[in-house]
């Protein structure tokens, strides 16, 4: 019995720690989001049920048709994404760089990938010259004598 009691317990902690507390603005903004939807909801049954049947069949049919293009839409971006990716991969470049690419058709992302990877090289072949360049050396000003310097030749005063 002491078993069940502490199982309880335990239960009931969990509970009250997984408690959200909302404010009342965000419980607004809930309860205006589900009013919004509803209000829809309503306005596209009161539309449907003021149809035809011919109209109504109609009307659910290009509902139908717009949802399964946005699917398939959804479906061929994912796969753009994909290939880009493993493009991007491929050429040795990161593969975050597929979210700067454009989707909108195949040969737009093929346009994109070769303008974001020619400019992702640029980019880095600049920085890579750039730290090789190093720094000038400094001589020292003129009037200081520097024995190892001198015996360079480098201030001209070779005797």
């Amino acid at each position: 019995m002491a078993d069940e009691n502490t199982v309880t317990a335990e239960n009931e902690a969990k509970e009250t720690e997984e408690e959200k507390l909302y404010t009342q603005a965000e419980l607004d903004g809930a309860l205006n989001a589900e009013r919004e939807k509803f209000a829809a909801q309503l306005a596209e049954t009161e539309k449907l049920a003021a149809m035809s049947e011919e109209k109504k069949a109609e009307y659910l049919r290009g509902q139908l048709e717009k949802s399964l293009s946005e699917r398939e839409a959804a479906v061929a971006r994912r796969e753009l994404m994909a290939d880009a990716a493993e493009k991007l991969t491929a050429a040795g470049l990161p593969k975050a760089l597929a979210e700067c690419l454009d989707y909108s058709g195949k040969e737009a992302c093929k346009l994109s990938l070769g303008k974001v990877s020619a400019a992702f090289e640029n980019a880095l072949s600049e920085a890579v010259t750039q730290r090789l360049r190093g720094r000038t050396p400094r001589f020292a000003p003129t009037g200081v004598n520097d024995a190892f310097l001198d015996g360079l030749g480098l201030y001209g005063n070779n005797k």
